[in-house]
């Protein structure tokens, strides 16, 4: 009996001893690693609420503690397919394993090494971790948690946090990676460590962190206390956040908590962001925060930013429930210049700043919108009393690093009919830059035509326009314009304008017509006075392309058509430009009263600019006057440097029937310049019986600033001439004259006191209701009986007046006028430069230049006081060679004295 005692009792030893082999062999041996895994896995699965696949191994190391060692293990994400939602190195944790074989998982003390998690959400909103249906109390936030399963909520679905929430963890070499596609924010986490811990026997949960977020240093430390409120404090270099509170009564899932934080130096908050520096200051911001399921409310949030260059921004308000943007009533005021020195008037488009901007930031319909939005600038002012609703489909982070605002809504006027709507992005909401806005106007033509009478506005109809606003190149401007008038007869206006470069023509598509089909209730209606032609059209075309652009213009009065295209071809090495202006019939008369409209438009456009700018500096507001825009660079298209010395133009000008006061003619010229040599003209135009042609040329290389002007004119009727001055003494005579003369032509008046060279007047078969240069040139009783004093008018053979002119100055030695009877000679200068003025003139009789002159007078002095000297007795000539016949072929017009020959024996 012993015997079999003895054996029953080795059996079960030896039967111990190869369970506990077995055993040890199923927790530690390669032979039952996939075993083990498959196990572990399928544990760690159902504990935390997602796939956990080991692709390492898993090791059991008995002792008075059980370690568990996973390694190798990763959970896949179940909505994002080939992306991990976490990877670990190595996990390890104490474990009761007598719990483990009724499948339950009794652990603590965990250890992760080298975890590295994904939280993406992708565009379409899709995240890589499964979110819960129904929220897990938390140990921060719920006063009746403890170890036991019952803790948590009857039919909640295990998750990670869930798993860990109880337990003591130690994690080290943790990478965590934040991404949000749709609003490009990315926030990547290196930990050196993270500790939770439960202390006082489970009383308190701390959590203790370094590591860093985006770059920047950080620390974190955390107490959740058991039925007590918790505590956050987190330290990244200079800024400093505390996020402290407590669990909402009644056992409720959720907490509330006051967020505050010191920014330190603002830049670093938006590192921190992974946004650019575009601020430099510092701040607060103070909110209190209530979380609850499917609820995250802001209240008594207040923020405020002093920014280094004086700028001043300040945020109140609340929110209902950030979640769904419920509730969202936030006050924004931002000062953008230092206090009490706003910016200097805008000049240029490179110079608009903002000043001030004051918002109230409502919800309705599911979108953020501004109830109120005020804007003022540098160089205007918005005028509207409302702008809005304003709504904001989303925020984001640009891949420039900046802070964006996509899929904005704006409109103004009444929400029902407004008159400005626009849709859009801005990729740099800080600094107002990378805006791309669509947009469509739809006013009364008030817009244009400003202070039009109230009885006269339905007249005119509205305004209708697409535009679209983008900064692309780093000026903010109208990219693209379609404009047009509507709902009216009484004038017609369309607007195209499509633009790629501010500075290039390269994509340029400029449009402009404008018409009025009936002057005078056109221009009664803006109280503008009536012209001479009923019907109205012009219109101006614009298009760039890389090697080419063509300009068009044309202009429509009455009778009159006037057509120009020019064409730069930009792909040779020498610009090449050619142009034509033409008419089939152009009427003086038409063109005259046409150019009236435009300058009554201008003056009335001044008049009403000059009206608004004295209310203005009347209404003290602290802002600056307002200052009109101009582009900041020349173009280089139409550089006229660049196109006198870099081009070969040819623009010919051609009207076929030009019809003037005179009666009907016809005109032709040509403008050429090749590689700074140009030439216009010969400019030739027939005026009625009147001619003249006259030709331009300069050296735009060697000498840019000078033009050398030469031509001749002849046909033109002294008395009509005489007429237009106002000089009311009849007369006749036909008129002609040549010209040669060089001048600086950086200004007219450079020009003028610049001139050098000669000019030449004659006149012939002409008279003047006088017989006064008789009287002169025979004495008082010749005079008396001669036929010019019966008659009252004096026959002028011929006048010849050669001059020279030199910087101002006008010198002549032989001006020669002459009738039947006299020779008027006169000598001196003029000086318009100097003010003075030296002339004398000589009548004597017809052949006798030796013979006394009755009446010589002089006119010296000033030329703007001149004064008038009779020379009373005359004066008397004689050749130094003592020539003093006639010859028998005289020369009409030429000095008597000069003509005179030695007497033959």
């Amino acid at each position: 009996m012993r015997r079999w005692i003895l054996r029953i009792i080795a059996g079960l030893v030896i039967l111990s001893l190869a369970l506990c082999a077995l055993i040890w062999a199923a927790l530690a041996t390669p032979l039952f690693s996939g075993w083990r895994k498959d196990f572990v896995s399928d544990l760690l699965t159902e504990q935390i609420g997602q796939s956990f696949l080991i692709d390492g191994d898993v090791r059991v190391v008995l002792g008075s503690t059980t370690k568990v060692h996973v390694s190798g293990a990763s959970i896949p994400s179940e909505n994002i397919t080939s992306l991990n939602l976490a990877e670990l190195d190595l996990l390890e944790w104490e474990l009761d394993l007598p719990a483990l074989f009724e499948r339950r998982i009794d652990i603590d003390n965990l250890t992760i090494d080298g975890l590295h998690a994904n939280l993406i959400t992708q565009a379409d909103g899709t995240t890589s971790w499964t979110k819960p249906d129904t929220p897990v109390q938390s140990a921060a936030s719920d006063t009746s948690a403890s170890k036991s399963p019952q803790a948590a909520p009857k039919h909640s679905k295990p998750s990670i946090i869930s798993f860990l929430s109880d337990r003591t963890v130690s994690f080290t070499n943790i990478g965590l990676v934040s991404k949000d596609e749709e609003s490009g924010f990315e926030f990547i986490f290196e930990l050196e460590k993270i500790l939770l811990e439960q202390l006082q026997d489970g009383q308190l949960v701390s959590v203790t962190g370094a590591g860093s977020l985006n770059g920047e240093t950080f620390t974190w430390d955390g107490k959740y206390p058991r039925g007590a409120p918790f505590t956050n404090q987190l330290e990244f270099g200079d800024i400093s956040l505390s996020y402290n509170g407590e669990a909402l009564p009644d056992a409720a899932v959720g907490y509330t908590a006051q967020l505050e934080l010191n920014t330190g130096q603002i830049g670093d908050v938006f590192e921190v962001l992974g946004l650019a520096r575009s601020l430099e200051g510092v701040g607060t911001l103070s909110v209190d925060v209530t979380s609850a399921p499917k609820q995250l409310s802001l209240a008594s949030l207040r923020t405020s930013l002093e920014l280094e260059k004086g700028q001043a921004i300040t945020v109140t308000g609340s929110v209902d429930n950030l979640f769904t943007r419920a509730g969202f009533d936030v006050h924004i005021d931002a000062r953008l210049h230092p206090e009490g020195q706003p910016p200097a008037d805008a000049e240029s488009l490179k110079e608009l700043k903002l000043t001030e901007i004051n918002a109230h930031i409502l919800t309705a319909d599911g979108k953020l919108t501004f109830e109120e939005l005020l804007i003022n600038t540098n160089a205007f002012d918005q005028g509207l009393d409302r702008v809005g609703p304003i709504s904001i489909g989303s925020i984001y982070r640009s891949e420039a690093k900046t802070l964006g605002l996509r899929d904005i809504s704006i409109q103004a006027g009444p929400e029902d009919a407004p008159y400005l709507t626009a849709q859009g992005d801005i990729g740099d909401v800080l600094s107002l830059s990378l805006v791309d806005l669509t947009g469509q106007l739809k006013g009364s033509a008030e817009l244009l035509l400003k202070n039009l009478p109230p009885e006269e506005v339905a007249k005119f109809g509205g305004v209708e326009a697409d535009f679209v606003i983008e900064d692309q190149n780093g000026a903010l401007s109208l990219r693209k314009l379609e404009a047009r008038t509507v709902n009216t007869e009484l004038w017609t206006l369309n607007a195209n304008l499509v633009v790629a470069s501010i500075e290039e023509l390269a994509g340029m598509k400029l449009g402009v017509e404008f018409g009025v089909t009936d002057t005078a209730p056109f221009l009664s209606a803006l109280g503008l006075k009536p012209v001479g032609v009923s019907t109205l059209a012009t219109g101006f075309t614009l298009e760039g392309a890389a090697k080419e652009a063509k300009i068009g213009f044309d202009f429509q009065a009455d009778g009159t058509d006037l057509t120009s295209n020019m064409t730069f071809d930009l792909s040779q090495d020498i610009n090449v430009v050619r142009g034509a202006i033409l008419s089939n019939r152009m009427r003086l008369i038409d063109l005259r009263e046409g150019a009236k409209i435009f300058v009554q438009l201008n003056e009335r456009a001044k008049a009403l600019k000059a009206a608004k700018d004295t209310e203005t500096g009347e209404t003290d507001d602290g802002r600056p006057p307002i200052q009109p825009l101009v582009l900041e660079k020349e173009s280089k298209v139409f550089s006229l440097k660049r196109i006198l010395t870099e081009t070969d133009l040819a623009i010919t000008l051609e009207i076929a029937e030009f019809i003037g006061d005179a009666g009907t003619s016809s005109m032709k010229s040509e403008l050429i310049a090749n590689e700074g040599q140009i030439q216009a003209g010969p400019l030739e135009l027939y005026y009625g019986p009147g001619f003249f042609k006259v030709t331009a040329s300069m050296d735009a290389v060697e000498n840019p600033e000078r033009v050398r002007i030469e031509g001749a004119t002849s046909g033109w009727d002294f008395g009509k001439i005489l007429k237009s001055l106002d000089i009311k003494i009849p007369a006749r005579g036909t008129l002609s004259a040549n010209v040669d003369v060089t001048g600086n032509i950086t200004s007219g008046k450079a020009f003028a006191n610049s001139m050098a060279g000669y000019a030449s007047l004659n006149m012939r078969d002409g008279a003047i209701a006088t017989s006064l240069l008789e009287l002169a040139g025979l004495g008082i009783f010749p005079w008396l009986v001669s036929k010019e004093f019966s008659e009252g008018q004096t026959e002028i053979v011929c006048v010849k007046a050669p001059v020279r002119i030199n910087a101002g100055k006008v010198s002549f030695e032989s001006v020669v006028a002459e009738t039947r009877s006299v020779q008027m000679v006169v000598r001196g200068m003029v000086d318009w430069v100097r003010d003075a003025i030296s002339i004398r003139a000589e009548p004597r009789r017809v052949g006798k230049p030796l013979a006394r002159s009755a009446w010589p007078f002089e006119v010296q002095g000033k030329l703007s006081d001149p004064k008038f000297k009779l020379d009373i007795g005359g004066s008397r000539h004689h050749r130094a060679d003592g020539a003093d016949q006639m010859p028998e072929n005289r020369k009409p017009c030429t000095p008597d004295i000069a003509q005179l020959e030695q007497a033959t024996e």
